[in-house]
């Protein structure tokens, strides 16, 4: 016995496939008299658990807001097949958003340059400044640009659509950002969407603000397994939302108190992203 730990990624695939086999080995071995007298159990058919081999690249970034990589990671690491890497300029360890006061790093898989041509999915994360110096960033988007444009799905999470947006990326398409960004989608040639999932033909996805992320990682499962297998990831993470205050997480139906504030708390961020993705677009032509 391996003295080896099993991640839970690797936990449901050895049962998915137990399951698969233990279902077809029992339906043909029993008898069907015999096999009928028994209690119903339910039965799994390979077409329901198939493997695949996407290769998807998450990038990261400093600063980035964790939960817009980590959200979606979830459900497609447990994709069988699938190769889930994290890529950034250099291998070095990525610190997410608020890394200075006890968060936490990313140490990438790949660099920009040794980074696959053509991939299946690139996902782009959001963040505050972090996504702003990203925009500003030339190397950054050149790699977004390059890769994106082979791509056969190229996908963000929040501030993440701005980042593809200055990368060129989203020109003429539509998208979706954190509530709050989503009139600066114009400034990249986006149309924005108040939508928590937005797909835009079938090379194009945007989410928005962070935990739609997870929603988004979810209807990717769906997409490349089918609803049986994003059933069974949604199970295993137990994604049940039931949030302290319903509806509060939307703006439309929020406290508008706090939806005041926070406008007022961020306007100046609002400014600051526009300016930022201006001047990266300026620079680009």
């Amino acid at each position: 016995m391996s003295n080896q730990t099993l991640s839970r990624r690797e936990a449901l695939q050895l049962a998915a496939l137990a399951s698969a086999f233990s279902a077809g080995f029992a339906g043909a071995a029993e008898p069907a008299a015999k096999s009928a007298a028994k209690p119903a159990t339910a039965h799994v058919h390979p077409e329901q658990l198939r493997m695949g081999n996407e290769q998807i690249a998450i990038l990261v970034y400093p600063e980035f807001t964790a939960l817009d990589a980590l959200g979606p990671h979830y459900a497609l690491a447990g994709m069988m097949g699938a190769t889930v890497r994290f890529v950034a300029k250099t291998l070095d360890p990525v610190p997410c958003e608020g890394a200075a006061l006890g968060g936490f790093q990313v140490k990438p898989h790949l660099t920009f340059a040794t980074c696959p041509a053509d991939l299946d999915l690139l996902l782009v994360p959001g963040g505050l400044t972090g996504t702003m110096a990203a925009v500003a960033d030339d190397a950054t988007r050149k790699f977004l640009a390059d890769r994106g444009a082979r791509a056969k799905l190229v996908g963000s999470v929040c501030t993440g659509s701005l980042l593809l947006g200055a990368a060129g990326l989203l020109k003429g398409r539509k998208a979706t950002s954190h509530w709050q960004l989503l009139p600066v989608l114009k400034d990249v040639g986006a149309t924005p969407v108040t939508e928590r999932i937005v797909f835009d033909g079938k090379d194009r996805v945007t989410a928005a603000g962070v935990s739609a992320g997870i929603d988004l990682g979810l209807e990717l499962v769906r997409r490349y397994r089918g609803d049986f297998y994003a059933k069974g990831m949604q199970l295993l993470g137990e994604y049940d939302p039931q949030p302290p205050f319903p509806k509060g997480g939307n703006p439309a139906t929020a406290d508008k108190n706090v939806v005041d504030l926070l406008n007022m708390m961020h306007d100046p961020l609002v400014t600051k992203f526009r300016e930022t993705v201006l001047a990266a677009r300026a620079k680009a032509k």
